[in-house]
């Protein structure tokens, strides 16, 4: 185009006239096609440019400068690294690179010591190839893998803040709740005989930091390579390790450096399965009856409770919806009604954490079922939680230790509010 708008300009001048029609025409065409062309090269400058301003934001370098570093990399010699690292002298090629290999580490946003020894990308890619090698053997293998969501565990459903139990949160020091242990009463007498002393007796209820503490290492590696949000993962794991410890004590503590809990509380109603009048009638435990639903209610109101819930495991529950509540008759008529959340008119709440390993005789395979008032259960807490990142103990195995550390207590406020069969064989 540009050999030929030079011909016309120079017929035109050397014949001293006017463009002729068609010549006029074929000039339109060809200025058109200068526009697009130009609309097209400002586009290639224009992405050209954001392309190595990108490159500078990351920290890329351009083909000729990663050219010249994939050079270097073939002259990289382990040894004397190693002999660097043991000297403590950084010097030569291997220094030059350890340096770039800082500014890597510093883009990923990792910690290195200042005196380490760094190796960049670029050596552990020598004589490596996207499909090089038997099956990618020389470099195939080594092509990043996308990673999605992580896909969680099934959890045990924590439940007790739903059944009512109290929080005491932001505690300073030690905390003694006051308890009267005997109820009012008055006595008959004559009309002018002396009244007896019917003075209260009180007692209390005491709570104290206990720590509650959960703890996961996590490989470097891991932290580096995973594109999904593993940190996250992580705190929210270490949450979850804490709120089902906690709860667990609840339900049934008596562990070492637990509070005590309600199965362990040695101050609560005990009922025993089968609809058994005492411990000793059935030596392994026996299985659930509609006379324990019943019994469980009678023990707290018969200490004038009012229980509000009852609290058991998915293997009494699923024994409570194939068990009739009479010995024959209707079929069908079982003790809870399959997809009802009520037991006896009470609610009803199921949770793995309500234990199905309790011993009896020679059975240690147990479950428990319990029926009380849980606002006469109270959480107390102690401050926040204290999250502790070690990244020194488990270094030489490239892992980093993440501590939650939490001060916490449960106690029962009214231990007799609450009723316990801990012997059914579901």
């Amino acid at each position: 185009m540009v050999s030929e708008l030079q011909t016309l300009q120079n017929n035109i001048e050397k014949e001293a006239r006017s463009m002729s029609d068609s010549e006029t025409v074929r000039l339109d065409e060809i200025d058109a096609r200068l526009d697009a062309i130009k609309v097209e090269v400002e586009k290639l400058e224009k992405l050209q440019a954001r392309a190595a301003e990108a490159a500078n934001l990351s920290g890329g370098a351009s083909y000729s400068e990663q050219k010249e570093v994939n050079k270097l990399a073939e002259k990289y010699s382990f040894k004397r690294a190693l002999n660097m690292a043991a000297t403590g002298r950084k010097e030569g090629l291997e220094a030059e690179l350890s340096a770039k290999a800082a500014d890597e580490f510093q883009r990923s946003g990792v910690s290195v010591a200042a005196h380490s020894v760094l190796i960049p990308s670029e050596v552990f890619k020598r004589d490596m190839t996207a499909t090089g090698g038997t099956a990618g053997s020389e470099g195939g293998v080594n092509i990043a893998t996308e990673v999605g969501g992580i896909i969680d565990v099934l959890l045990p459903k924590t439940v007790l803040r739903g059944l009512g139990v109290q929080q005491l949160n932001g505690l300073v020091g030690n905390l003694d709740l006051p308890q009267a242990s005997t109820t009012p009463s008055a006595g008959w007498n004559t009309e002018n005989g002396t009244a007896s002393e019917k003075s209260p007796a009180f007692g209390k209820v005491s709570f104290s930091p206990k720590r509650l503490a959960a703890y996961i290492q996590v490989s470097n590696q891991l932290m580096l390579q995973s594109s999904n949000s593993i940190d996250a993962y992580v705190r929210n794991w270490l949450l979850q390790a804490m709120a089902q410890s906690l709860e667990t004590a609840a339900i049934k503590g008596g562990g070492t450096n637990e509070p005590t809990g309600i199965i362990a509380n040695g101050s609560v109603n005990v009922t025993y399965a089968g609809g058994a009048a005492s411990n000793s009638t059935n030596a392994n435990g026996a299985a659930v009856v509609w006379a324990d639903v019943i019994n469980l209610m009678k023990a707290v109101e018969n200490a004038n409770g009012e229980g509000v819930a009852y609290l058991t495991n998915p293997l009494v529950k699923a024994a409570l919806q194939t068990t009739p509540r009479q010995a024959s008759g209707v079929e069908g008529n079982f003790i809870m009604p399959s997809g009802a959340n009520e037991l006896n008119g009470y609610q009803a709440a199921f949770t793995t954490l309500c234990p199905s390993n309790l011993s009896k005789g020679s059975a240690s395979d147990l479950s428990a079922m319990i029926f009380g008032d849980f606002s006469k259960m109270a959480i107390a807490s102690w401050g926040g939680m204290e999250l502790t990142v070690d990244p020194y103990s488990g270094a030489t195995a490239g892992l980093t230790n993440v501590v939650l550390n939490s001060y916490m207590d449960v106690n029962l406020l009214q231990p007799t509010a609450f009723a316990v069969c801990k012997d059914i064989d579901a």
